[in-house]
């Protein structure tokens, strides 16, 4: 895989989120979440990342995306509208379809990511999947 742009927040010098894009051998994206968004202003930690992604993701001829979500244990009001513009530059920028992970049992997942990715719009809707994870410790590539 090839990493093709990285965001982080800190908080007390400790990587508290991170969230990767990746390009697999097959050319679909690997957009992955891990950790929490509690912050106040986290728009301070990752409007570079998301700047590189609006760069980055139309010189790649992706095929399709797996947004994975399996490692993301939480994200407060502030942090929704920061994923939804990770959201929107894959929806805008990527053709293809979009597999979203998820943990099969988690509510807070199940309430709030059809809401971050904007299932509401047709056209979204028509390109997205979600695939169930028993486990936050399967992200892509576990099985």
């Amino acid at each position: 895989m090839k990493a093709l742009s990285y965001g982080e927040i800190t908080d007390g010098g400790l990587s508290v989120f991170q969230s990767v894009a990746r390009l697999d051998d097959d050319n679909r994206l690997v957009l992955t979440f891990e950790g929490a968004i509690r912050i106040d202003n986290p728009y301070r930690y990752l409007s570079s990342y998301l700047d590189e992604l609006a760069r980055v993701l139309p010189q790649h001829p992706i095929t399709s995306t797996v947004m994975d979500f399996v490692k993301m244990r939480f994200c407060n009001s502030n942090g929704f509208y920061v994923i939804m513009d990770i959201v929107d530059a894959v929806y805008n920028l990527v053709p293809g379809r979009v597999t979203v992970r998820r943990i099969l049992d988690d509510d807070w997942q199940h309430e709030t990511l059809p809401i971050l990715l904007n299932l509401n719009e047709e056209h979204v809707a028509a390109r997205t999947t979600f695939e169930e994870s028993k486990s936050r410790n399967r992200g892509v590539g576990a099985r």
